[in-house]
């Protein structure tokens, strides 16, 4: 890749990691910051990063690394109160899962959540955190509005890139164009040194001659000269193997001796040794393969939580009945439940509050999909709520608040009206 390949490269995913850091924080200046730190750090490895399978994962470890490092412990973020409003409603999220829906909204492969430092959150959180965008954003798409984020960011190229594409020329002679930098990380051989490199290769080829003349065997007793192989000959000679014998040679007294082993057989076989990719094999040595490399098997899908919880209307004694139903179909926690609860409460009408009077809650799983509950009432003037998810069981409620008690996780109430059956 040519710097063109990292402006592009620049061009497309920085806006789209400061959308990501400022959808977590809150903060744009610091989103700013911390996109440019990267992709400036990014454009000085980019030999390097160019090299691997997917840079833009490395860019948005090392964003997100830098903002666990600057909000580490931060409850909320700290944002301004004229941002928009998807910034504003992820606000009110728990980091955890505010991580998890940026991560979503950024469509951020799963695989890659837990070296991002997400955390998995159980069904029913997943669940109110959904209902809450909805319940912020009402009519509009969290993730059309998420692509909005991304735009608006000034980015700017490091100046070791943009230098690099512009033509430069030299001062003294302005129509001679300028020697272009290498970016190569091996530093460029002087002549001096490629005549050493070429004097000593030479030398090498000289003692490996001499070498083997030196180890040739010497002329046989008959007076016959030992024949000539050549090295291409060499690589077509078959090897001998070694368990095989010879049949003895007649001498003219009339025993048999063994004949000596000619240089083929005198000489133990070459050790094949591996060559370069793309170089052609030495002559003699039979080329190097390498082993096949088998696929990674590619990995299994997580389970997908298929289960919304509902309640039906209490009855004339208070009965109210809490369901699991199916989603799209299908029925499934992948070990997950539900937290189902009932609270009712009593007037304090001095003080303008509701204090807790009677309340209870209970899990939904695959083995318990409905719960009965009785609503124990004590004061008509008072109120009652039913819902379901984790939620804290206040015990007083001013007054006035009544209707708006349990936001998000409640089902249903008696609201304004009588709490009595």
């Amino acid at each position: 890749m040519t710097s063109s390949d990292y402006r592009e490269f620049q061009q497309i995913w920085q806006p789209r990691i400061a959308a990501e850091i400022y959808a977590y924080t809150g903060d744009r200046a610091a989103a700013a910051e911390i996109a440019q730190e990267v992709f400036s750090l990014a454009g000085s490895r980019w030999t390097r990063l160019e090299r691997q399978e997917d840079p833009i994962r490395w860019a948005r470890q090392e964003a997100w690394q830098r903002i666990d490092e600057r909000w580490l412990g931060t409850a909320r973020p700290s944002g301004d109160e004229f941002g928009p409003a998807m910034v504003a409603a992820l606000a009110m999220l728990d980091p955890a899962t505010r991580r998890t829906v940026v991560l979503l909204l950024a469509d951020v492969p799963s695989h890659e959540y837990v070296a991002l430092g997400a955390t998995t959150i159980p069904a029913a959180q997943w669940d109110e955190a959904l209902e809450h965008l909805a319940t912020a954003l009402p009519g509009q798409d969290p993730a059309a509005l998420f692509a909005q984020l991304c735009t608006g960011w000034e980015i700017t190229v490091p100046r070791s890139r943009a230098d690099s594409a512009k033509p430069s020329h030299s001062r003294a002679d302005p129509a001679k164009p300028r020697r272009a930098r290498s970016h190569s990380l091996a530093p460029s051989r002087s002549p001096r040194r490629t005549r050493s490199l070429v004097a000593a290769g030479a030398a090498a080829v000289l003692v490996a001659a001499i070498v083997v003349v030196m180890r040739w065997p010497a002329e046989p007793a008959g007076g016959t000269a030992a024949p000539e192989v050549s090295a291409s000959a060499a690589a077509d000679i078959p090897w001998p193997d070694p368990s095989a014998t010879e049949d003895p040679v007649p001498t003219p007294s009339g025993t048999t001796a063994t004949p000596s082993p000619g240089p083929s057989a005198s000489r133990a076989r070459p050790t094949p040794t591996p060559t370069r990719p793309g170089a052609s094999p030495r002559p003699g040595n039979p080329p190097a393969t390498r082993p096949a490399v088998s696929p990674s098997p590619s990995p299994s899908p997580p389970c997908q939580v298929m289960v919304s919880v509902g309640a039906v209307v209490p009855d004339a004694n208070g009965v109210v009945e809490f369901q699991a139903r199916q989603t799209e179909g299908q029925l499934e926690f992948c070990g997950t439940r539900r937290l189902v609860w009932w609270a009712s409460y009593t007037l304090d009408a001095e003080a303008g509050v509701l204090r807790l009077a009677h309340s209870g809650s209970q899990y939904l799983d695959k083995d318990r999909l409905t719960w009965s509950a009785t609503i124990a009432v004590e004061d008509c003037a008072g109120a009652w709520y039913y819902g379901r998810g984790e939620v804290e069981i206040p015990a007083t409620i001013e007054d006035s608040a009544r209707d708006a008690a349990f936001a998000g996780s409640r089902l249903g109430t008696n609201g304004s009206g009588s709490a009595c059956f």
